[in-house]
């Protein structure tokens, strides 16, 4: 779905409804307990793996991957590795591939028998094997995104020894299309049609690209803010992106929310977030309708991780929190929905 959102939602988010020049300054599987709905006991938090101490007393990810639902029930992922490996198929020392769909109702793994990638419901059921040409070459500098939906999912091989181009691939079909080499991908769109990607340039300047399935890309050089910030995510209409910039404990400044325009350089001014200064924003995804949803976590060090979800209206800046939940302790990583 293709919408236009800054001209909307920036009214909403800058300040007296003002649109703000980019460059201006600015003040401003299978379910072991379900205890909800059908829908919910299908929709995942968050996802973790162990961790064990090897010989040398070195932390290893270890033992099966887990989803907490928002039901309150967990799913034991059978099958996930989660060990990645090397080109010669050799146990690494990175953890394995492993996402969760933006609404929750899919994961991606990495199966231990040959550490091909599936994608299947949350829920259970019959997995879909995707292409063995994905896994090559190994899996422990891959990274995967799934889309929102689930339906389509984003490879990027870190490794440049490996040369291998980055591609997004349609579950259903297992249809690949490759990317240009050398971005650094960030995630899907808010529908699945584009990617958002960085690219560094010899002038030290950073772009922004967005790449679409149909090989038209949008390209612009942003403001230092857009990036500077914790995470940015960009929507449905593959030239609006949401840029989360990051707190600040000592000045007490609480995280702060501005969308910026890949086709104008026009950035709307700042929405502060309903979230403590020392909070870090680390994910935000879009719906394909264009609904925002921002995560942050306060925490670690010894004391637990809470996660914090808020869903953003861009139309009239409103801001809800939508969930609170503490992430599982005596992980080795943990993920949640988006990621």
């Amino acid at each position: 779905m293709k919408r236009t959102l800054l001209g909307a939602a920036a009214m909403a988010l800058a300040v007296g409804g003002t649109i703000v020049p980019a460059h201006a300054t600015t003040t401003a599987p299978t379910i072991t307990t379900s205890t909800a709905a059908e829908s919910d006991a299908a929709t995942a938090r968050m996802a973790w793996v162990g961790a064990c101490e090897d010989a040398d007393g070195v932390s290893r990810p270890c033992g099966a991957w887990r989803v907490r639902l928002r039901a309150g029930g967990t799913v034991t992922v059978a099958g996930a590795s989660a060990v990645a490996v090397d080109a010669r198929g050799r146990k690494a020392d990175t953890v394995a591939a492993f996402a969760i769909s933006g609404d929750g109702q899919w994961i991606l793994y990495e199966r231990a028998k040959d550490h091909r990638l599936v994608v299947r419901k949350v829920a259970g059921g019959r997995g879909t094997v995707l292409p063995a040409s994905l896994t090559r070459k190994g899996t422990e500098n891959l990274r995967a995104w799934l889309s929102h939906a689930g339906d389509r999912v984003l490879v990027e091989h870190g490794d440049e020894a490996v040369r291998e181009p980055d591609k997004i691939v349609t579950v259903a079909t297992g249809k690949i299309v490759k990317l240009p080499a050398g971005d650094d991908l960030e995630g899907f769109s808010g529908d699945g049609d584009e990617v958002l990607a960085r690219r560094h340039n010899n002038d030290n300047t950073t772009t922004l690209v967005a790449h679409g399935l149909d090989g038209h890309s949008v390209v612009k050089v942003p403001p230092q803010v857009v990036m500077n910030a914790s995470t940015r995510a960009l929507s449905a209409d593959g030239h609006t992106v949401a840029v989360l910039i990051g707190g600040n404990a000592d000045t007490r400044m609480p995280p702060k929310l501005r969308l910026y325009d890949l086709t104008t350089d026009r950035l709307s001014a700042a929405v502060t977030l309903p979230l403590k200064p020392d909070a870090t924003v680390y994910l935000a995804h879009w719906t394909g309708d264009g609904r925002l949803t921002v995560k942050a976590h306060t925490g670690g060090d010894e004391k637990p991780t809470v996660v914090r979800v808020l869903t953003v209206d861009t139309t009239t800046g409103a801001v809800k929190p939508a969930d609170t939940f503490t992430v599982t302790a005596r992980n080795y990583t943990w993920l949640t929905a988006g990621e």
